[in-house]
């Protein structure tokens, strides 16, 4: 009997610990996308999370391979609650990197970065 209540607090223990983290807004789909190589470049970067984002709390950055910050801000539209926008600047032939740090609407940060590459015309 000790055994199964055991097991069974052991369980309830893991699943409430987890609950939170499966509520949090990760990264879903991203336009261009990680590891892309895009023979035009993009005129806009789009991220889809799994849950609500709040664009105001939010923020995504293109940044050139050396670092520096080509385009920075994040645009969110009521009807899609997942999605933020970044226009993008001109990009030459290159890699670059997007990187984001959103406020979920259940009040966790989710970072994280990606590269994409614009290739040189043939």
């Amino acid at each position: 009997m000790r055994l199964f209540v055991g097991a069974g607090l052991a369980a309830a223990f893991l699943w409430a610990g987890a609950a939170p983290a499966l509520s949090h807004s990760f990264l879903v789909e991203a336009s261009p996308s990680s590891k892309d190589h895009v023979a035009t470049p993009p005129k806009t970067v789009k991220l889809r999370f799994g849950g609500g984002v709040e664009p105001p709390y939010s923020n995504l950055t293109i940044q050139g391979a050396d670092g520096k910050i080509l385009a920075e801000g994040a645009v969110g539209k009521p009807e899609t609650p997942r999605e933020l926008t970044l226009d993008a600047p001109t990009l030459a032939p290159g890699r670059y990197v997007v990187k984001y740090r959103v406020l979920s609407t259940d009040g966790h940060i989710v970072e994280g970065n990606y590269e994409f590459t614009v290739d040189a015309p043939q």
